[in-house]
């Protein structure tokens, strides 16, 4: 699926109250494709909040199933991309059979690779696009 596409099905229907989110996140997914080395996305679902009973979280990667899980309530929106190009990372790891039950651990390789490469993301949009660091956070 081509960026674009993936952006009108499912990022359109968040609302006109986000919209500088929705802005931010057409020119913050091409970035973070290149970054990542991505052909395709997985499904994402943008939540107020995600339960987890194992950690609390921000964003998760269910593997196998390539889908990912983001919350938006309350967080800086350069939060949330970072949470979802660290769950992208998780993501391109399992399209390439890398991950397994012990992959998300704290401190484990895949985990502190999706840490480093999503800081790497910021970087480059926060560099691109410096305006979007003074954005409100998302609330109701």
């Amino acid at each position: 699926m081509r960026a674009k596409q993936f952006i009108t099905e499912n990022i359109d229907g968040l609302g006109d109250h986000k919209k500088n989110f929705m802005d931010m996140f057409k020119k913050f997914l091409p970035i973070a494709m290149k970054d990542i080395g991505l052909k395709s996305l997985p499904e994402m679902k943008f939540e107020t909040h995600i339960g987890d009973v194992d950690q609390p979280t921000f964003g998760k990667y269910v593997n196998g199933s390539h889908v990912l899980h983001v919350a938006l309530m309350n967080r800086h929106p350069n939060d949330i991309l970072r949470t979802v190009a660290h769950e992208l990372v998780h993501y391109k790891q399992d399209t390439e059979n890398e991950l397994h039950d012990g992959s998300g651990e704290t401190g484990s390789p895949h985990e502190n690779q999706a840490h480093a490469i999503a800081g790497v993301v910021m970087r480059h949009f926060n560099k691109q696009y410096p305006e979007y660091l003074s954005s409100k956070p998302i609330t109701d």
